[in-house]
């Protein structure tokens, strides 16, 4: 007899991994159960939820299905540099959630919207290391901006670089805050100090649009 004991807890974890797939693949389970294997379903629902959201304050209405797909599809679009590799893209079929379906059900495997692919991002680690640089470049920018200044301000300036460190925070999942969040995060109240962010909001956006010319241009 072989003594499993020390291999227990990793067998215990692949049999559940397996498991799991079989029932999120069966439509027993949805992505939004927070369990191992649901990112990309995860990630793509987030988007989905967050293109709602501008939708609605955009056209001060709720979207219908294919308004919200053609609105989120063309924001992927322009923030990623290839949207179906990164398997953020919708269709009217995949916006209908999932049902629990009998095992026995025949027409179980010709539904394909319950089967989910977790496909990897492979360009957020590129991604992530032209956002550092573009942090470091508002870094400078503020040392630049202290090394200059004749006298003390009458307030507590707010660097830029905590602005774009902010506005970055969420990257990975598409999210970029508005200027009333940025705000609202900073914790900013002084009307000047709220003018200092939009006006450092522009030019991050400025050197932004520089460091991803590429991405653009592949469009």
């Amino acid at each position: 007899m072989f003594n499993y004991s020390r291999n227990l807890p990793t067998i215990l974890e692949a049999e559940t991994r397996y498991w799991i797939r079989e029932d999120r693949r069966k439509g027993l389970l949805n992505g939004t159960a927070g369990v191992p294997g649901d990112s990309s379903h995860d990630r793509r629902a987030k988007l989905v939820k967050r293109s709602r959201e501008l939708f609605e304050a955009e056209h001060a209405r709720t979207p219908s299905d294919a308004e919200l797909v053609d609105f989120h599809n063309t924001r992927m679009y322009a923030t990623r540099k290839d949207a179906a590799r990164q398997s953020v893209l919708i269709t009217i079929r995949g916006l209908g959630s999932l049902r629990s379906i009998p095992l026995e059900d025949p027409s179980l495997f010709g539904e394909d919207r319950l089967a989910w692919t977790d496909a990897p991002d492979e360009g957020a680690s590129e991604r992530t290391a032209r956002i550092r640089s573009i942090v470091a470049e508002c870094a400078r920018r503020d040392a630049e901006r202290e090394a200059s200044r004749l006298r003390a301000p009458k307030r507590q300036p707010v660097p830029m670089a905590s602005v774009a460190r902010v506005f970055f925070a969420h990257h990975c999942e598409g999210e970029f805050p508005t200027r009333k969040e940025l705000v609202a995060e900073l914790g900013v109240t002084e009307p000047a100090s709220r003018r200092e962010i939009g006006s450092h909001l522009n030019g991050i956006l400025a050197i932004s649009r520089r460091r991803f010319a590429d991405y653009r241009n592949a469009q």
